[in-house]
């Protein structure tokens, strides 16, 4: 095994402009060079997170499919009008993971997916809210979440 030296890369015309090139294509080649969190309890974390200081950048780095987060892989205005629908549902006073509240996941579950319980409380009212999560480059994604045990952003505690 060869290791080249900082003295190697400094001396003009050597291996400076290849490390260069290769530099350039790394940063352009598209994609996120971040990885998701490595537990599922961290995403659904970062991703309430995010909903509170309204970065719905940083929410799309915590939702999405198999194929990567949405702020990769769905059109902008796609991704960026679910997630303005999800922030208005999950904005929250506070919220703590619980083991299952008692819930069933509403989408089922598959192989690869974990479902996370969040105690959700905003206005007096604390909902659970099941998070689906998958697999996706060593760590966890959200793919669903279900808005309905939410209830409704505008009536107290989600009712009539």
């Amino acid at each position: 095994m060869k290791f080249t030296t900082i003295s190697q890369i400094a001396q003009p015309g050597r291996q400076l402009i290849p490390i260069m090139a290769v530099l350039a294509v790394v940063s352009c080649s598209g994609g996120s060079s971040v990885l998701p969190p490595a537990s599922p309890e961290a995403t659904v974390r970062g991703f309430l997170n995010a909903v509170n200081a309204n970065s719905l950048v940083a929410m799309g780095e915590f939702w999405g499919t198999k194929g990567g987060p949405a702020s990769e892989k769905m059109d902008a205005d796609v991704w960026q009008q679910r997630l303005t629908i999800m922030k208005v549902y999950l904005e929250h006073e506070e919220f703590q993971i619980v083991s299952d509240g008692g819930l069933s996941p509403k989408f089922g579950i598959k192989p690869g997916e974990q479902v996370v319980y969040v105690q959700i409380t905003r206005n007096g009212c604390t909902p659970v809210v099941p998070f689906t999560l998958i697999t996706y480059r060593g760590g966890w994604l959200i793919s669903e979440i279900d808005l309905e045990a939410r209830g409704n952003p505008v009536r107290h505690c989600g009712t009539d």
